[in-house]
C-alpha cells in the first residue's frame, strides 16, 4: 500500500476587502484613536481615521450633535476626500449651496458684476477637488449632520455627555487619556483634541493658555427662513427672481457684511466695531432686532434690503460674538506625540481669512494619512509630521484674515478697480492635504529624525515664509504700513 501524498498547495488564509456603505477601507493599522469633539473636525477626522484603517471612537460633552450655527463657507482643498464617500457626495449635492458673489455698497450699488467663487471662474487653475463642482456654502447644522450620519453608517461609536476637563500622556505605555469632569478616562494610542477654543489641551501641548487679543470688532451672526421675507417690500423682488443662491459683500467704514440669500434660507453676518467690551466668543450671547441694526453706522444709509433682513429675524435670535486675534501656534502636539489638537483647538481664524472650516478639514485629511504611513509603532512620531506639513500654511492663512480687515473695513467704491476682496489664488484651493501628506511624509520625518532640510511647498510659489504676531502686525499698522500688499505681494497668489 502507497503511502498517501500530501498536496503541495499550501493554504492561506482568506483576506477579504473591507467596504461598508460604499466606502473600502485601508487594512488595519492597530491603532486606537480617540477623538475629542463632534464638531465638523472631529467627525471628519473620525471618518477619515476609520477610512485608514484606524480604530476611532468620538466623545462630546453635549448629549447629543449640537446643531447651531449658521452659514459657512468651505474650498475645494477640503473637500478632496468626499470623492471616497459614495453617501457622502450626494448629501453634499443636495445640501450645498451654488452662490454667486455679489459685492456692493452699504445703499446696495453693485461695486462690480456678479461673480462665481474664485475657484469656478473661467480661464483659473483647475481645483484640487476636479472634476467636483465645488459650492461653497453650507449650513453649519446641515453640513455637521451630514457628517455625523456618515460616521453611524460606518459604525463609529459615540458617546455624548462627556466633558473633558484634562488631557495626560503616558509615553512608557504609548497612550494618551482624555480625563472628563466625572473622572471618567479615555484612553487610546492617540487623543485628538477637537473640542474647539474652550479646550484644556493646551495644558499637554503649550503648558499655558493661548492669550486672546480682542480686534475691537464685534460679529452679529443668525439664520432662519426666508418665509420671514415672505410679503417684505424690499426683499419681494429678490426672492422672486432668485435662480442661484446669493452672497452680497458689503464693504464700509469700519464695518463689513455678508448676507447669504437662499430660497429657504437667510443668514446673517456683520462685522462692526465693538462698543461693549463685555463681549465673549459665545453662541450664546444674543442681541435684538432693534440694537443690531442701530449697530450699523448710520443706519439709514444702508439698503432697504438689508435693514429687512436684520429687523425680521426671529426676535433675540442673533448672536454676538467678539472677535479675537490669537498669536500662531507652532505646539499642536504634546511632547511625546500622543494627543494632537485639530481645528479651532490650535488654530482659530477671523472671519475674513474665510478659512476656518476648510483648514479644520484640511486637518482631518492631513493627520489620518500620517497616521497610516507611520504605523503603530510611530504614532508619536507621525502627530509631529503633521505638525511640520499644516503649521506654516495655517498661519499664513491666519495672517490673511488679519490682514484683510484691511481691505474690507473700508467704504465701498464703485469705481473700484482690480481683484475682488479677499482673494486668496490658486496656492490656497488647488491645495490637496492627503495627497500632500502622502507624498511629503517621508522627507518631513528624515527633517525630524535626522535634520535632512525639508521646506513646504503648499504656500504661494516664492513666498517666503516667516512666523508673524499680532503684536507685530498691530505696530505695522500703527506705523501706516498697509500689511496687506507687504503680505500678498510674497509669492504668487494668483489665480491661473
Amino acid at each position: 500500500m502507497y503511502p498517501e501524498k500530501k498536496s503541495s498547495f499550501t493554504s492561506l488564509p482568506t483576506m477579504e476587502n473591507t467596504i461598508v456603505d460604499g466606502v473600502l477601507r485601508y487594512p488595519s493599522t492597530g491603532i486606537k484613536a480617540l477623538v475629542v469633539g463632534a464638531g465638523v473636525a472631529g467627525l471628519m477626522t473620525a471618518l477619515e481615521c476609520w477610512r485608514k484603517g484606524i480604530d476611532v471612537e468620538v466623545i462630546e460633552k453635549v448629549d447629543q450633535i449640537l446643531i447651531v450655527g449658521d452659514i459657512f463657507a468651505i474650498g475645494p482643498s477640503a473637500l478632496t476626500t468626499l470623492r471616497y464617500y459614495p453617501s457622502l457626495l450626494k448629501d453634499y449635492d443636495e445640501i450645498a449651496h451654488d452662490a454667486i458673489i455679489h459685492y456692493a455698497m452699504r445703499d446696495g450699488t453693485l461695486t462690480m458684476p456678479p461673480m462665481e467663487f474664485e475657484w469656478n471662474r473661467e480661464g483659473v487653475a483647475p481645483s484640487s477637488a476636479y472634476p467636483l463642482r465645488v459650492k461653497a456654502l453650507f449650513s453649519r447644522p446641515e453640513f455637521t449632520l451630514m457628517l455625523y450620519r456618515q460616521c453611524q453608517r460606518l459604525g463609529i461609536p459615540f458617546t455624548f455627555g462627556v466633558a473633558i476637563d484634562r488631557y495626560e500622556e503616558d509615553t512608557e505605555k504609548g497612550n494618551a487619556t482624555a480625563i472628563a469632569q466625572d473622572g471618567r478616562r479615555f484612553t487610546a494610542d492617540f487623543v485628538v483634541a477637537a473640542d474647539g477654543l474652550g479646550t484644556k489641551s493646551h495644558a499637554v501641548t503649550l503648558g499655558k493658555p493661548v492669550k486672546a487679543f480682542k480686534t475691537g470688532f464685534v460679529a452679529y451672526r443668525g439664520m432662519y427662513s426666508t418665509e420671514r421675507l415672505k410679503g417684505v417690500s424690499a426683499a419681494e423682488d429678490v426672492l422672486k427672481d432668485l435662480e442661484r443662491p446669493i452672497f452680497l459683500f458689503v464693504t464700509a467704514n469700519k464695518a463689513h457684511c455678508v448676507f447669504t440669500i437662499t430660497k429657504n434660507q437667510v443668514s446673517i453676518g456683520v462685522a462692526i466695531e465693538e462698543e461693549d467690551e463685555t463681549t465673549t466668543e459665545s453662541w450664546s450671547a444674543t442681541i435684538s432686532n432693534e440694537k443690531a441694526l442701530a449697530a450699523l453706522p448710520e443706519p439709514e444709509t444702508w439698503s432697504p434690503l438689508i435693514r429687512a433682513i436684520i429687523s425680521h429675524a426671529p426676535e433675540n435670535s442673533i448672536i454676538r460674538w467678539s472677535l479675537c486675534f490669537r498669536n500662531p501656534q507652532p505646539r499642536w502636539a504634546s511632547p511625546g506625540g500622543h494627543v494632537i489638537q485639530l481645528g479651532d483647538s490650535c488654530h482659530s481664524f477671523l472671519p475674513t481669512s474665510g478659512n476656518g472650516a476648510t483648514q479644520a478639514l484640511e486637518d482631518a485629511a492631513s493627520l489620518p494619512e500620517c497616521l497610516r504611513l507611520a504605523g503603530k509603532c510611530g504614532v508619536a512620531v507621525a502627530t509631529k509630521v503633521h505638525e511640520l506639513l499644516r503649521y506654516q500654511r495655517v498661519s499664513l492663512i491666519q495672517h490673511t484674515g488679519f490682514v484683510n480687515m484691511q481691505d474690507v473695513h473700508t467704504e465701498a467704491d464703485k469705481n473700484r478697480t482690480g481683484i475682488p476682496p479677499l482673494l486668496m489664488g490658486k496656492w490656497l484651493w488647488g491645495h490637496n492635504p492627503e495627497k500632500y501628506a502622502t507624498e511629503n511624509f517621508a522627507k518631513a520625518l528624515a527633517h525630524l529624525e535626522k535634520g535632512t532640510p525639508f521646506e513646504n511647498t503648499n504656500l504661494p510659489p516664492d513666498h517666503k515664509w516667516s512666523d508673524w504676531t499680532v503684536e507685530e502686525e498691530l505696530a505695522k499698522q500703527k506705523a501706516g504700513i498697509v500689511t496687506l500688499n507687504e503680505l500678498k505681494s510674497n509669492g504668487d497668489w494668483t489665480m491661473v
